[in-house]
């Protein structure tokens, strides 16, 4: 069994609260049978550079990070250390990595092999039975030169765990694992990362620029509004980019590629892996207009750079592996748009295109 928890840190969560501006949002997935805790946390408005041994990032001892530690005890109390993974001798998988905004990424694994305060196999009951939606006995905090007894802290949220579950992210940039089950994510904004893991999962980037993993099992992602990736994995996937120019890896199985959103320039979605054989593009008639639902018809789709009759409609330049919609064919009233890539340029066919 795996359990999934959000950390979402802040001065006001402190005991006593402090003025800190600083932020951090993590996720600590517990694994409970390999008995590890794979944690990563991006923090803003601290300073690791001195623990790192890059130098100072800013002119400000007091933002200075002197610990970055994990406690057991509930929200509201300070509580005894249980892991204080600052140190690569407590930690050595602990990687502390400088973002272009100035933020930082930690991200390490706690094992039964690191030497700290308390060893993991015996807090495996409290990490293993904290059921989503509840919070756990646990917290993280960090230390600076300028709060001692901590900057910024946040207590362990539970969100998913191997049954199916419903998780949902923040306006920060989450990473939102499904784990097992048949689950539901939503990213709403931010730029997130967003993993079904095992089960038939439906995915929902929403605002930001996403990530979208379907992992095994026939899932449906939508990318929302942004610049998404999204890959499917295993299984019979259905995969749509929604608004902004998308990545999208259907990966191994019957997948479905679906086009349902206003068509424009910052609206050209790439398919990498479209295979004839078994992959379907799927465009919704109401975007689509004037093609009738069902496999597209003989007379509507044409191979070429441009419209060559009147019923052309959906137009696949084999060259450069990009597909047009064309509203009137060689009539006057309107251009060709294109609406997608098609990587590897494959023999597509009239046939591949579903009218829903």
């Amino acid at each position: 069994m795996a359990t999934a928890f959000r950390v979402n840190m802040t001065g006001s969560q402190v005991v006593p609260s402090t003025n800190s501006t600083a932020t951090g949002v993590g996720t600590v997935i517990y694994d409970s049978i390999a008995v590890t805790a794979s944690y990563t946390f991006r923090v803003s408005g601290l300073d690791f550079g001195s623990v790192t041994g890059t130098g100072p990032q800013t002119a400000d001892p007091n933002d200075d990070v002197t610990g970055f530690h994990f406690h057991i005890g509930p929200a509201g109390s300070n509580a005894d250390l249980v892991f204080g993974q600052i140190n690569p001798d407590q930690d050595p998988n602990l990687k502390i990595t400088p973002n272009s905004d100035g933020s930082w990424t930690l991200s390490g694994v706690w094992d039964p092999a690191d030497p700290a305060s308390f060893w993991i196999v015996g807090l495996a009951s409290l990490l293993k039975f904290s059921p989503p939606g509840f919070d756990a006995p646990f917290y993280t905090d960090a230390t600076t030169s300028g709060f001692p007894n901590g900057a910024i802290r946040g207590q362990w949220f539970a969100i998913s765990n191997d049954n199916s579950n419903t998780v949902r992210g923040t306006a920060d940039a989450d990473f939102l694992p499904g784990l097992g089950g048949n689950d539901s994510i939503f990213g709403r904004a931010g730029n997130d990362l967003l993993d079904g893991g095992r089960g038939n999962d439906r995915l929902f980037g929403e605002s930001g620029n996403d990530t979208l993993i379907g992992g095994p099992g026939n899932d449906r992602l939508d990318g929302g509004i942004g610049n998404d990736s999204l890959s499917g994995g295993t299984g019979r996937d259905t995969l749509n980019g929604g608004l902004g120019n998308d990545i999208l890896n259907g990966g191994r199985g019957a997948d479905a590629f679906v086009f349902n959103s206003a068509l424009g320039s910052s609206n050209i979605d790439t398919i990498r892996d479209f295979n004839p054989a078994s992959d379907t593009i799927q465009l919704a008639s109401s975007v689509f207009v004037g093609l009738p639902k069902g496999v597209l018809t003989a007379d509507a789709f044409h191979i070429g750079t441009a419209a060559a009759h009147t019923t052309d409609r959906i137009i696949y330049d084999t060259a450069t592996g990009a597909l047009y919609y064309d509203a009137d064919g060689t009539g006057t009233a309107s251009a060709q748009v294109q609406f997608a890539t098609v990587e590897g340029n494959p023999a597509l066919t009239r046939a591949d295109f579903l009218i829903i």
